[in-house]
């Protein structure tokens, strides 16, 4: 015997096996009700998510996260077109429980994460030069860049596609002015995630 819960999400993972021959006395049973009580009827506090592209690792060398009493987290950070293995345990106040069966998920190709150290190299009355680094994870080719600024003069957003480069003078600024700059990399699957904002004053005339 095993005993699987059910909710509208769908079945969870089986308890362990319990065997047992007919015939025995009542004590049987009784044992038999209370091993389905805690492993069917104990509060859930949380889960712990473990991948690896690895399966044949133990699972303690596994990477894992931890969940609270959710039944969805999101993975971040992983390779593209890579096979990863997934196993989920719940965990209750008495402890840990069995691993579930191995999911066999491949990444695809994403979106390019944010680029790095953006910089103002070089500020003038009405124009500064940016610099930047690639994206470390690129996947497929960048098309282009996507900077945005605004200004604390006339607070106006203002958003420009650039070409590919790790460089950019940007033009018809005020002078004396504190400007927010941020960039993101673009590939044909999007955008991707934004630098965070750096400010930039330009010079007095």
């Amino acid at each position: 015997m095993y005993v699987i819960a059910v909710n509208n999400i769908g079945r969870g993972p089986p308890s362990a096996p319990v065997v047992v021959t007919t015939g025995e006395t009542e004590m049987l049973r009784f044992h038999i009700m209370v091993l389905y009580h805690r492993q069917c009827c104990t509060v859930v506090l949380g889960y712990k998510v473990y991948y690896t592209t690895n399966p044949e690792l133990p699972i303690s060398q596994w990477s894992s996260q931890v969940v609270d009493n959710n039944q969805l987290t999101t993975i971040s950070e992983l390779i593209p077109h890579t096979i990863y293995t997934i196993k989920v345990q719940a965990y209750t106040s008495v402890g840990h429980g069995p691993l579930s069966s191995p999911v066999h998920v491949k990444t695809q190709q994403g979106v390019p994460s944010q680029p790095s150290n953006l910089r103002a190299s070089d500020i003038g009355e009405t124009s500064v030069t940016l610099q930047w680094s690639k994206p470390t994870h690129s996947g497929e080719s960048i098309v282009s860049y996507e900077l945005y600024w605004n200004d604390t003069y006339a607070k106006e957003k203002h958003h420009r596609r650039i070409p590919i480069s790790e460089s950019y003078t940007l033009t018809g600024l005020y002078p004396d002015t504190i400007y927010y700059v941020w960039l993101a990399a673009r590939s044909q699957r999007g955008e991707g995630a934004t630098t965070p904002p750096i400010p930039v004053k330009t010079k007095q005339y």
